[in-house]
């Protein structure tokens, strides 16, 4: 057998099971015995490939990660991978076409057919209606589809067979792609503004300098326009681009955009495409060196690049843009920095509310910081009013979870065929529901939550293991009656209904957006006016632009506060300002109404007057004070475990030997909010470091005491997760 290359895939025996791996490395013949010497050599059984699937610069990345994140090479394979190409199982998508019999060359030859189907009239039909879908005397004759025959004519597939036996028409298998065409005429970019042309030429100075660029611009700037213009002189020189939004939901309104200027050089690339669909799209890149750019959630670094020029990263403060489980914990936009570097390209980061870091990077003189700080066109921001909760609750003037000024400006909007959003964070009908009588609460069997009810489908959920039983008509401790405590985006949409009941109404959240297409199918509803309120969670929140949106509601800001994180504020604000952007983008000045029983927080009074630089100033503050990013670099260690004595155990140990490594720079063990999941016992350790401390020697350091923990008797079986810079 020929030596197979590094990147290729094999066959190879592992157990009693033949499995696919991949090349990675080659050693020489004369390589030291020392570095297979206590391993049990087999023989590969098969090489799958001629040529490599990974490329070179991939596995370099893949080793920065591994190295960087504290993970194998493995789990990073498995990650970057599309499953159906790891496993082998690939298959190329073919379909039925038909064609006319190669016997006839002229139309006066299917003269006597014709007489000959008199008594056949369905044959008859559907010569015709092939005949008129294949063009086959006029012009250039094509293929016709077999599913498209069937369905323009109204016959049956027997009758198509019977004009086949008779050597009328001919069938053949053809292989397809399954990859999406954007083949549409090409409309030429919108003429840049004179705020869009200089930012255009800031970014072009950033580059000149090897740095990446942040584009800070307000919500509605205009910064597609000039993602757009950057990405088409990418694609003049011949290079590619890599287009990373955080929301699969964001890709449905830029597909539509992008393909109108970009056509055929325009791909997608994301998890609702089905298995086979990303092996095709992958292989398409593999092979092709094309001009060409890809718009892709946060797996779109994996994707093999070999003449990228660009990346640019939209609404780069987005946590989604972070991996969390399973490992590799990678986040896109570090990533997306090596993998430019390496390949000599460039990266541009862009949103409307900087992750702290990122704007601090910029203020330091690390990244290249361009700003766009007026909206497109001359539009002013929205205007943001508070309601105070606790002064409605108190006088009464509230219906449901919506209090009278909210209903009042609802009804106004609506009265003039304005669209509304309204944010609700949480999803299912109520987080959870009690007893009237004895306060029993249904948990979960399998984790230390209570269960969300979902009325729709009258379920209690488990939203962190799936686990779900039908609701039970009353308690079973004690036959009471069920009170429902909270409220998500399904209690919200029957509220919404009640008072408005002549408007139409749609949700998004994770429930309703299941299905491949659902978000668009929503997203294209509401843009065709066939929608007057969409009620959503955070899918509502980002990137979206609707010209006649006029208002936008968030029901209860304070919950997105009170969570036990340090990035809990910074959070909420990049939230609201995103959500508050939606509005008002065409036409008049837009509205937004935020619901609070702590209207007097100061980080409302950023928000109104869409402050970014003071609220950032503020949190710089206390992150220095409490030594957290950007001063800090931050690893969490989870410990997981079934059973509760060995994990507090293992916990404990590592602690202590941790403590005496670092000192206080490692905490004592912590106990998650939710200490439970998926009947594992949870807990972690959390490890500050200096951002000018070597941070390799202290992941080199911890992950000596952690493999000595694991090591240990009384700690077998102790699962210990490492997370590098955390969100």
């Amino acid at each position: 057998m020929e030596c197979p290359k590094v990147g290729t895939r094999v066959l190879v025996p592992l157990a009693r099971k033949t499995i696919t791996g991949l090349v990675y490395r080659i050693h020489p013949e004369n390589t030291d015995d020392s570095v297979t010497a206590d391993l049990k050599l087999r023989d590969i059984i098969e090489v799958l490939d001629a040529q490599p699937v990974v490329l070179p610069s991939q596995l370099s990345l893949w080793r920065w990660i591994a190295d960087y994140y504290l993970c194998t090479i493995g789990e990073v394979m498995a990650a970057a991978l599309p499953a159906r190409l790891l496993d082998n199982d690939y298959t190329e998508r073919t379909e039925v076409y038909i064609s006319l019999h190669p016997r006839f060359t002229d139309i006066e030859q299917l003269q006597p057919v014709f007489d000959s189907l008199k008594r056949a009239p369905k044959q008859q039909r559907l010569l015709e209606y092939f005949l008129e879908l294949s063009d086959a005397f006029d012009g250039t004759p094509h293929l016709v589809e077999q599913r498209q025959l069937i369905e323009h004519s109204g016959e049956s597939t027997a009758v198509l067979r019977t004009l086949i036996e008779k050597q009328i028409l001919v069938a053949s298998h053809e292989v397809v792609s399954r990859i999406p065409s954007y083949d549409t005429d090409i409309e030429p970019a919108h003429p840049l503004t004179e705020q869009q042309q200089r930012a255009v030429s800031e970014i072009h100075a950033g580059f000149a300098q090897n740095k990446v660029c942040l584009l800070h611009g307000v919500t509605s700037s205009g910064k597609t326009e000039v993602y757009i213009h950057l990405i088409r002189e990418q694609l003049e020189q011949g290079r590619q681009v890599l287009y990373l939004v955080p929301e699969i939901a964001l890709t449905t309104q830029l597909t539509d955009r992008l393909k109108h200027v970009f056509g055929k050089q325009l791909g997608v690339y994301h998890s609702r495409f089905s298995d086979m669909e990303r092996v095709e799209i992958y292989k398409d890149l593999l092979n092709s060196h094309e001009p060409k750019v890809i718009l892709s959630a946060r797996s779109g670094v994996f994707l093999p690049f070999s003449r990228l020029g660009l990346i640019i990263v939209d609404e780069e403060h987005d946590s989604s843009f972070k991996q969390q489980d399973p490992a590799p914990r990678y986040h896109a936009r570090s990533v997306a920095a090596v993998m430019a570097h390496a390949a000599q390209a460039n990266v541009l980061l862009g949103t409307a509310t900087p992750a702290i870091e990122t704007y601090h990077n910029a203020q330091t003189g690390k990244y290249h910081l361009v700003e766009m700080m007026e909206r497109y066109a001359g539009m002013s921001l929205p205007h943001i009013s508070l309601v105070d909760l606790k002064r409605q609750y108190h006088r009464k003037e509230m219906y449901e979870h919506f209090a009278d000024p909210l209903v009042e400006r609802i009804n106004a909007q609506l009265a003039d065929g304005k669209q509304i959003i309204i944010f609700q964070n949480r999803r299912g009908y109520a987080p959870y529901i009690g007893c009237r009588k004895c306060g029993y609460v249904p948990k979960c069997c399998n984790c230390d939550v209570s269960l969300t009810y979902h009325k729709r489908t009258n379920t209690l959920v488990c939203h962190y293991c799936g686990y779900a039983v039908t609701a039970p008509q009353v308690c079973p401790t004690c036959g009471g009656e069920w009170r429902d405590f909270g409220v998500g985006t399904e209690k919200i949409e029957d509220e919404v209904n009640g008072l408005f009941p002549t408007a139409r109404v749609a949700r998004m959240d994770l429930d309703t957006t299941r299905n491949k297409n659902s978000h668009q199918r929503i997203i294209n509803a509401f843009a065709r006016h066939e929608v007057d309120i969409l009620i959503g969670t955070q899918m509502v929140t980002k990137g979206l632009h609707f010209n006649d949106v006029s208002l936008v509601a968030v029901l209860n800001a304070d919950s997105m506060m009170q969570t036990p994180d340090f990035r809990s504020s910074e959070r909420a604000f990049q939230m609201l300002e995103q959500v508050a952007g939606r509005a008002g983008r065409a036409g008049s000045q837009g509205e937004v109404v935020i619901q609070s029983f702590q209207p007097d927080n100061p980080l409302y009074a950023y928000l109104q007057k869409h402050d970014y630089a003071a609220f950032y100033a503020e949190q710089l503050r206390e992150r220095k004070a409490f030594r957290f990013p950007p001063y800090y670099r931050l690893i969490i260690l989870t410990l997981k475990h079934r059973d509760y004595t060995r994990l507090d155990t293992a916990a404990r140990e590592l602690s202590e030997r941790l403590r005496k490594a670092f000192g206080t720079r490692c905490s004592d063990v912590i106990v998650p909010p939710i200490a439970r999941v998926q009947n594992m016992h949870i807990r972690t350790i959390r490890l500050r470091i200096e951002t000018d401390a070597s941070f390799a020697q202290a992941k080199t350091i911890m992950m000596q005491q952690v493999r000595y923990v694991q090591s240990l008797p009384n700690c077998k079986g102790t699962i210990i997760q490492p997370d590098v810079d955390p969100m």
